[in-house]
């Protein structure tokens, strides 16, 4: 499977790669994860973090902003289906893409987990070079915000 951990910085045309980053360590971002968090909700905040506009590239704060509106409020299947026809994947990508309705229907957290990232992978696919890295980052933390409301209601729901 061509998805990795991380929030990404690749392009539709790469695979993701884990973070480096401080915040990708620990620290910060997964110290804002709520008081008895799980390990799996605390690995969200870690992995994650709100974006960070980057003073290098300008535009970013504006892509990453865009991102997180195109994502919020959907599931990743949602996401996938919405931006699809506009999505430039490789084989391998396309390949993935495809697992996505069998991740969402996984009564696993960890598929919850890769499924958000295979969604931001559709909407990446469909933006600039410039605009793709942030605004995967976006598009993937509004995905994973909707997985940490999915968590808090299955933990209130007795599962």
């Amino acid at each position: 499977m061509a998805v990795a951990a991380g929030c990404g910085g690749g392009s539709a045309s790469s695979q993701a790669q884990p973070s480096t980053s401080p915040t990708a360590r620990g620290g910060p971002a997964e110290s804002e994860a709520p008081k008895g968090a799980s390990p799996l909700l605390r690995e969200i905040y870690r992995q994650f973090p709100k974006p960070r506009p980057s003073t290098e590239a300008k535009g970013s704060a504006k892509a990453a902003r865009a991102g997180e509106r195109a994502c919020a409020g959907k599931t990743p299947l949602q996401v996938r289906e919405e931006f699809a026809a506009k999505a430039k994947l490789s084989a391998e990508q396309e390949k993935t893409v495809a697992q996505l309705p069998a991740f969402e229907k996984s009564s696993t957290k960890s598929a919850d987990y890769v499924a958000g990232q295979v969604g931001a992978l559709v909407y990446e696919s469909t933006l600039s070079a410039k605009a793709a890295s942030p605004g995967y980052q976006g598009c993937v933390y509004s995905l994973a915000r909707g997985l940490e409301r999915k968590l808090a209601s299955s933990k209130g729901s007795g599962t």
